[in-house]
């Protein structure tokens, strides 16, 4: 069951530093409802993530493109975040391999090891209790869930 009393939904123009701007806005929203420092700080990277990936990826840093936000909560335990662009869809077979990707721990004597490209990813996955893809009607979607608690 959503709670929609407990809703943030907000549209934002894409640029270099409106991850910091949604973070921010996100971080505000969920603390006044609730949810412990601890795991916005969580949430916060992977907003980031998120955003940064819409920024540089499908809009190819072009700044003033749409970038949509929606947070609630489900089943009270529950906290949703959906980040939505319009620009160039992720291909799905890149997704599956970007969330399934393994983290390379950067080796000081291997140049190889050093990106920090492709992690973002990564580290969604292991900070959220899942990751969800959409593309429909030219909107790409990423939406993922944090467990406030285990019961």
């Amino acid at each position: 069951m959503t709670n929609l009393q407990q809703l943030f939904r907000q549209c934002y123009d894409s640029s270099d530093d409106v991850a910091r701007v949604i973070a921010k806005d996100v971080n505000k929203f969920a603390l006044e409802s609730g949810v412990s420092e601890d795991v916005m700080g969580q949430i916060e990277l992977c907003i980031a993530e998120l955003v940064n990936n819409a920024y540089e990826h499908a809009y190819e840093l072009a700044d003033g493109r749409p970038i949509e936000v929606t947070c609630y909560f489900k089943d009270n335990s529950e906290l949703v975040i959906e980040v939505s662009d319009f620009g160039q869809a992720m291909d799905r077979n890149e997704f599956q391999a970007a969330v399934n990707a393994e983290f390379v721990v950067p080796d000081p004597d291997d140049e190889s090891t050093w990106t920090t490209s492709g992690r973002g990813f990564i580290i969604i996955v292991e900070l959220t209790d899942s990751l969800i893809y959409t593309c429909a009607d030219n909107k790409n979607t990423f939406e993922f869930h944090k467990k406030l608690w285990t019961q």
